[in-house]
């Protein structure tokens, strides 16, 4: 199973260290989580996210996770 897959609940530290005793509470983003967030800043505005519906979004959502999992295998 990859890394992404799992349902981790802790929160994500994005900036910064995760506190000392702090550890259950957070953890540091995957790199499909930061190709991820790097590929929604560079391929969507923030008007075309505003105008998208939950369904049209959920669709881009996972079109996306496609490229980004296609991008990190070719690595």
């Amino acid at each position: 199973m990859n890394p992404e897959d799992a349902q981790d609940r802790r929160g994500i530290v994005w900036m910064g260290e995760i506190p000392l005793g702090e550890e259950s509470k957070y953890r540091y983003p995957t790199d499909f989580e930061l190709e991820m967030m790097l590929y929604e800043s560079e391929a969507l505005t923030e008007e075309e996210h505003d105008a998208m519906s939950k369904e049209e979004f959920s669709q881009w959502k996972k079109e996306a996770e496609k490229i980004v999992k296609e991008r990190i295998a070719v690595r």
